[in-house]
């Protein structure tokens, strides 16, 4: 329970922390930065938005390439007001501040000194990363401020068990799996099964809180199911899939297994080519599905290719037997691919092909974090390292040696039951952190190639309060 002293301290730290944010911001935008929603004629996660604003239930029913979340909130804003971005731009701010917030108190609860929770928190914040995703328009700032929500509602239930914090934990859950295809439903029985295993006293409560939630997330599904015939909401992961494996073979070798009848022809066509690149057969569209346009249109009306035409359906199912064919018969390709994207991972997320006029913006910012705080490497070692020559990036040494570090200790404090000073509930949660942490690096890796580190944006802010962890502890050994 919160005294009023607490109560009243913590009140003080949030008009620092919302002066802090607002000031921060304000340099930014000075210096240039704007908020960017170009995405939704760029990027493949959104349907065409004269759907998403005029048919916008139709269109997000017959949605498979990815949950339905993101796509209805985006048509939901497009509907109710012509000031779109200006809104969605206040949106992701209240998702900056709410992960700015939440990765100080997740500290403070954790033991860390409010001076240095803060410093930790405030330079993450003020990061171009942050900023830049920030200002992004897709579901990566809205899943760092979800997963650090999540978890400081965990914390505050098994301290409490009040069901309000509970109902809190799934409903970021929920959130999670249905805007981005990575939270899985087995994501959702692991969230489950971790609140079990710390609460089963409680386990009427745990699963009566987490049944509507899961009724949820299983419908995302059920509703592919029983409309495509496919139990998933990513119908594209396949192609994933297919870049970690047949994707990354050199050339010579993946026409001569298609010659040798091993792989289709699919495996030879651009996995991000329009129908028209594509044989006859995958253009076709059923009759009952002939007057839905984000189904049945191969372009969006911005010009743009429409990756949720319906015969992608069947043209992602081939490069998943591909795929499947290469990892079982020449695995050495999915290891190179995915060595690669761990290399990629441990780089700044702020080094990725977005926002270019705010990244020409933030130029300063960028490398000062980039050599200061990051760790890039100031000398070119392509000529050294392999790796570095493959990727084109030069390694940050402080995230590759870093992150590792931060993460293994925090494991190690959370498998400690007797650990002075940490209680069952904060071993819980730095457990949470860690095993979130681990999920989307091992996933991200093992189906992405080239933005992994857009996906540890992600968790980074979890990182940050292992860091807080980490050097509070030390700090507190050396007193």
């Amino acid at each position: 329970m919160q005294t009023n002293a607490e109560y009243i301290e913590n009140r003080r730290w949030l008009v620092g922390f919302a002066a802090c944010f607002a000031a921060v911001h304000a340099l930014y935008f000075i210096a240039g930065v704007r908020f960017d929603r170009g995405t939704l004629v760029e990027v493949m996660h959104f349907l065409d938005a004269e759907l998403l604003r005029d048919r916008l239930l139709e269109s997000v029913w017959y949605l498979h390439i990815q949950p339905p979340l993101l796509n209805l909130f985006t048509g939901l804003i497009l509907k109710v007001t012509p000031e779109s971005a200006l809104v969605f731009h206040l949106i992701f701010l209240a998702c900056g501040f709410l992960l700015y917030w939440n990765v100080f108190v997740l500290q403070v609860k954790l033991g860390v000194g409010r001076p240095l929770a803060a410093a930790l928190a405030t330079a993450f914040m003020a990061s171009p990363s942050f900023i830049l995703w920030e200002h992004y328009l897709l579901y990566t700032m809205p899943i760092a401020a979800l997963l650090s929500g999540a978890a400081l509602c965990l914390l505050h239930y098994l301290e409490g068990h009040a069901p309000r914090w509970l109902a809190g934990y799934f409903g970021c859950v929920v959130v999670l799996c249905g805007i981005a295809s990575m939270f899985h439903l087995v994501y959702f029985l692991l969230a489950l099964g971790g609140v079990l295993f710390f609460s089963r006293a409680r386990w009427r409560q745990v699963l009566a809180v987490a049944l509507l939630p899961f009724c949820l997330v299983f419908g995302f599904y059920l509703k592919n199911f029983l409309v495509f015939g496919e139990f998933n909401v990513c119908t594209f992961a396949e192609k994933n899939l297919w870049i970690m494996t047949a994707g990354n073979m050199p050339w010579d070798e993946k026409t001569a297994l298609v010659e040798a009848g091993k792989l289709s022809d699919l495996s030879l066509v651009n996995r991000w080519a329009s129908l028209d690149a594509y044989p006859d057969r995958f253009k076709q569209v059923p009759d009952h599905f002939a007057g839905i346009p984000a189904l049945a249109a191969t372009h969006k009306t911005n010009g743009s290719v429409n990756y949720n035409h319906y015969g992608y359906i069947a043209n992602c199912d081939v490069y998943g037997a591909d795929a499947k064919y290469v990892l079982r018969h020449h695995p050495w390709h999915f290891v190179v691919a995915a060595g690669q994207s761990w290399y990629r991972y441990f780089k700044s997320s702020s080094d990725l092909p977005v926002s270019p006029q705010n990244q020409d913006t933030m130029r300063p910012a960028i490398a000062f974090y980039d050599y200061a705080v990051y760790g890039k490497s100031p000398v070119d070692l392509s000529g050294w390292l392999r790796i570095v020559e493959k990727t084109g990036s030069p390694p940050y040494f402080f995230l590759l040696l870093g992150l590792p570090l931060v993460w293994g200790y925090g494991l190690w404090r959370a498998a400690r039951p007797g650990a002075r000073g940490f209680s069952t509930p904060q071993r819980a949660v730095v457990l949470f952190l860690a095993l979130n942490i681990a999920y989307v690096a091992l996933l991200g890796c093992s189906l992405d190639y080239l933005e992994t580190a857009r996906y540890r944006f992600t968790t980074d802010g979890l990182s940050v309060v292992l860091l807080g962890v980490l050097l509070g502890r030390k700090l507190t050994v050396d007193s």
